[in-house]
């Protein structure tokens, strides 16, 4: 159920605008777009990179040829499919930098192509143009991209978080029941016992009765094991003294060498204790009688374990690697393998092996910064722009009046800048074949707001006052 739910409010979340454009009796054009919207959010599962890819170029390619700015909510439905599937990549990639190439990927190519259409559609002005429009698209993707991206990301750690929570309560509430196991039954069974080993012994009792006591000494015995072993899957106290490690595993037979200057912080000592225990174990099954240096390094960020020894022969050192394997989870790095005619295991164990709740709003700042130092980056260079154009995109009232119908382009005093958007998307179509230009009238009023000018082969044809 939640898969088919993970499918259909996408869906539909980019269908209901997508309709609303092609609403009417265009059935045939809607039921093809919606086909297609349904298979990419199907093949978003398997292909996400892809997807989001194509749904960042279907924002930005009509954007290059009409201004987001003057984007209808009709046309809106491209910029609801990238929102949409910027959540989905935050909350379901695990990485940020390959979402954040396709987005800056597709930014960055939509530059150059956007200054070139407006610069053929609109002449010498279009480079001023296309930076302005290019200044709102990212602004704009930014919005509807950005912004959910970074939601789903945050929806993403929470539930990361919660479940590492809810594993670390888990974690404790075992060992809270291996201890209560290990202390008070443990305890009671080996008085049981002692009291069978009494009787046994005791010499009232005839050979029979004394049998059966052996018996149940036995079984007490068997049970005692048992309980070691649930206790030892439930989690038990964890031993941390790597002197008494290496002391016991001398005492079996095994020569080891134990380096460490400065033992391990607290938090990540069992951790240490499990990479040297593991390293020792390894040793005496594949390569017994050979000496075992353990070298343990206390540094900054973290604490590097190493562990060699020489090679008994050929296939020493190899085993089902069960051991390492678990241990890759708890340490940052680990290598293991024959160096030098010698087997050494390294592992470096990170000393900020758990996560604050003060750290996490750091965590959440480092998600956040890049896009916002982007998104003022941009604004601070449209703001530039736009206060560039600005100073230079209003034609004298006087100016206007004293223009004629035929009159050479290059006799008419015009202003350097044009108006920056697309105002002429909301006025009547022009002569055929005609360039215009729009500038703002230096005194507004609400018959006055700016003027049109357009020519055909380098003469006025047309000028016209727009109201507001």
């Amino acid at each position: 159920m939640s898969r088919w739910r993970g499918t259909a409010i996408p869906f539909l979340l980019i269908a209901l605008p997508l309709a609303v454009e092609l609403g009417g009796w265009r059935w045939g054009e809607l039921v093809l777009s919606l086909a297609v919207v349904g298979g990419a959010v199907v093949a978003f599962r398997r292909f996400p990179l892809l997807v989001v890819s194509l749904s960042v170029v279907g924002a930005v390619v009509p954007s290059l040829v009409l201004s987001p700015i003057a984007t209808s909510p009709v046309r809106g439905w491209p910029f609801a499919a990238a929102a949409v599937f910027g959540y989905l990549a935050g909350r379901r990639l695990g990485q940020a930098r390959p979402v954040g190439a396709v987005l800056a990927g597709g930014l960055l190519a939509g530059l150059p192509v956007g200054v070139a259409v407006d610069v053929f559609e609109r002449g010498e002005f279009g480079v001023l143009f296309g930076l302005y429009d290019w200044f709102v698209l990212v602004l704009v993707l930014l919005l509807v991209f950005g912004l959910p991206w970074l939601a789903g990301r945050y929806r993403r750690q929470r539930i990361e978080l919660r479940a590492a929570g809810i594993a670390r309560v888990a974690a404790v509430e075992r060992n809270r029941i291996a201890r209560e196991m290990h202390d008070s039954l443990g305890h009671e069974l080996g008085l049981v016992a002692l009291r069978a080993a009494a009787l046994e012994v005791a010499p009232s009792l005839d050979d029979g009765f004394r049998a059966k006591a052996g018996e149940v000494r036995a079984g007490i015995a068997a049970a005692t094991e048992r309980l070691h072993e649930i206790v030892g899957l439930l989690g038990e106290p964890e031993d941390t003294d790597l002197t008494a490690l290496v002391a016991r595993a001398t005492a079996a037979g095994q020569a080891v060498d134990l380096t460490m200057a400065v033992a391990p912080p607290d938090a990540v000592a069992g951790v240490v204790y499990r990479v040297v225990r593991e390293g020792l174990t390894n040793a005496g099954r594949h390569a017994p009688g050979e000496p075992v240096s353990v070298l343990v390094e206390r540094g900054a960020a973290g604490t590097t374990v190493t562990v060699e020894n020489g090679l008994a022969g050929t296939g020493a050192g190899r085993g089902n690697g069960l051991g390492l394997a678990a241990l890759r989870a708890e340490v940052a790095r680990l290598d293991a393998g024959v160096r030098d005619g010698r087997f050494v295991l390294t592992a470096v164990v990170p000393h900020d092996v758990t996560v604050p709740r003060s750290r996490e709003r750091p965590r959440v700042w480092r998600l956040v910064r890049v896009p916002l130092a982007a998104a003022g980056v941009v604004v601070v260079l449209g703001i530039t722009v736009y206060g560039l154009v600005g100073a230079d995109n209003r034609l004298d009232d006087g100016v206007y009046e004293r223009l004629y119908i035929g009159q050479p382009r290059e006799d008419v005093d015009l202003p350097s800048f044009q108006i920056l958007g697309d105002p002429e998307r909301a006025l009547p179509a022009p002569p055929r074949g005609a360039d215009c230009a729009h500038y703002w009238a230096t005194v507004q009023t609400d018959d006055r707001l700016f003027y049109r000018l357009c020519f055909v082969d380098g003469r006025l044809v047309l000028k016209e006052t727009v109201p507001r």
